[in-house]
């Protein structure tokens, strides 16, 4: 028996971005308990550029765009203005963004 939470949606203007997911196998054993979930994107194409230690992102809309950790663990979600924004402030380490690979120092 596969337990499922639903969909899990991040609204966006008039856009939703979607992405299910898988709990638990539900065989009763704790040590046998499976997570999967899939990494959300953004709604739309963005640009990604590494300035230092802060992220210059180009958004041609407002959205969502959640940020994973080096494992695939969700660290946050930020809201992007058309044009250029900047994200600073994050931790060094490895972070996925739109499934990049992105390395802070």
């Amino acid at each position: 028996m596969v337990l499922c939470m639903g969909n899990l949606y991040a609204q966006n203007v008039n856009h939703a971005v979607r992405a299910n997911m898988i709990v638990s196998d539900g065989s009763g054993d704790e040590g046998s308990n499976v997570l999967k979930t899939k990494m959300l994107n953004s709604a739309f194409p963005v640009t990604i550029q590494l300035k230092g230690t802060r992220l210059c992102i180009t958004s041609k809309y407002v959205q969502l765009l959640p940020v994973y950790n080096e494992r695939g663990v969700f660290y946050g979600m930020f809201r992007l203005n058309k044009g250029t924004n900047w994200i600073g402030g994050l931790p060094k380490g490895v972070y996925y963004i739109n499934n990049r690979k992105v390395s802070i120092p």
